[in-house]
């Protein structure tokens, strides 16, 4: 194909043919090999015949009546046209309904002439495509229609110069061939009425073989049935039992959240008292250093003399300054809540807290992420975690996303993928 230069067909419309013209035009376009693995893949059959069993005329037809009630369907028949010719011929030229009749006219046995009836009914013009529809139609009557029987010529008569003997003579010989004309008819339909005879009997063994299987299917359906139902009801003892086990557990869940809680209610207690008391210091310290400043001022150096600065109490003890991280609540986190209730949502900030507090407290039960260094994840709920990340060298602490147990692979590949 030339390059720069457009072409001028595109995917022959097949379900706009008669069902006639596109069984005759797959029949001189494709061969009974093609035909049968057409059927085979589009899974095309006739009631009460196995495929295998078509002839090559049956295959055209049932191939045609399936692109015409499914036009996807011809989507294989152009692949199949594609694979034996490649392409349609002169689809480079823009065609006229006379340049197609010229066309179909040149071709020339079966291959030039479905190479020809491929162009015309490609062609973007549908009055083009239309001038293919006489020759499928005379395709059809030649392939498919029954033969014509022979007309019987009348008895030879002898002309008016002859005499009557030769007349005699002639009229005895044409109705020796009359009476041999008769008899070879009879034995004709003798012979076709044995063959329909013949044809009657396999068709009934055809009928009888498809109503044991008819009959064994039924059968089989029936067993098939009877296991389905037994399926179904071990299938729902176990959808009890799962449910059994699933209260027992969100029982269990729900006590360890009490445990969990009244735990944290102790911490939080004892800090409260440690701060407290740390409070306390430092009103007293502040009330040693007014007294101190006091004396000093009432002393002889005067307001300019040096008093002594205030030194750090010995006795200071690390406290939430050394674990406490300022959060970074992120949109994604913001995000993912909104798919969670307020029950999980009123969770989630609460981790947050405590990792802010002390990411290292043991209620929190912090685990890394596999191949993701400084991801880390806690537990909200039964199936919710909080994915959190810590920054190296710095002094905060990144809450990410709360999402469901089962989704933690799907997260770590795509944390992968944006790092």
């Amino acid at each position: 194909m030339a390059k720069g230069v457009p072409s001028q067909v595109q995917d022959a419309p097949l379900a706009e043919l008669s069902r006639d013209q596109l069984s005759v035009f797959l029949f001189v376009a494709l061969t009974p090999e093609e035909t049968r693995t057409l059927v085979k893949e589009q899974r095309l059959s006739i009631p009460g015949f196995r495929s295998e069993s078509l002839g090559d005329v049956e295959r055209c037809d049932v191939i045609a009546d399936e692109v015409r009630a499914n036009p996807v369907a011809g989507r294989a028949v152009l692949a199949a046209l594609e694979k034996v010719f490649e392409r349609p011929p002169l689809s480079l030229l823009e065609l006229d309904p006379e340049c197609a009749d010229d066309l179909l006219d040149v071709g020339a046995g079966d291959a030039p002439v479905a190479l020809a009836l491929w162009r015309v009914l490609s062609d973007r013009n549908p009055a083009v495509r239309k001038t293919a529809n006489p020759l499928l139609d005379d395709l059809a009557r030649h392939y498919f229609a029954p033969p014509e029987a022979p007309s019987e010529g009348s008895l030879p008569q002898a002309s008016a110069e002859e005499d009557p003997a030769a007349r005699a003579e002639l009229l005895a010989g044409a109705l020796a061939r009359k009476e041999q004309q008769l008899r070879q008819s009879e034995e004709g339909a003798e012979a076709s009425a044995a063959e329909a005879r013949r044809r009657s009997e396999e068709q009934r063994e055809k009928l009888q073989g498809a109503l044991r299987e008819a009959r064994a299917a039924e059968s089989r359906a029936v067993e098939e049935s009877a296991r389905a139902r037994e399926e179904l009801g071990m299938a729902r003892k176990e959808v009890a039992a799962t449910r059994s086990e699933l209260e027992a557990v969100r029982a269990l869940d729900a006590t360890q959240e009490a445990h969990r809680a009244r735990v944290e209610s102790k911490d939080l207690s004892a800090r409260v008292g440690a701060l407290e008391t740390r409070l306390e210091r430092a009103r007293e310290r502040e009330r040693e250093l007014s007294e101190e400043l006091s004396r000093a001022l009432a002393g002889k150096q005067g307001i300019h003399s040096a008093s002594p600065g205030p030194a750090a109490p010995a006795d200071t003890e690390p406290g939430d300054a050394e674990t406490w991280l300022f959060p970074v609540y992120t949109r994604e986190f913001y995000d993912s809540l909104d798919r969670w209730d307020r029950r999980i949502q009123r969770g989630a900030f609460k981790q947050a807290h405590l990792l802010a507090l002390d990411h290292r407290h043991p209620s929190l039960r912090a685990i890394p992420l596999e191949g993701l260094p400084g991801y880390y994840r806690v537990r909200v709920a039964t199936d919710v975690r909080l994915i959190y990340r810590r920054p190296e060298r710095q002094n905060t602490i990144e809450i990410l996303s709360l999402i469901d147990r089962e989704d933690l692979d799907r997260y770590i590949r795509q944390a992968k993928t944006r790092g």
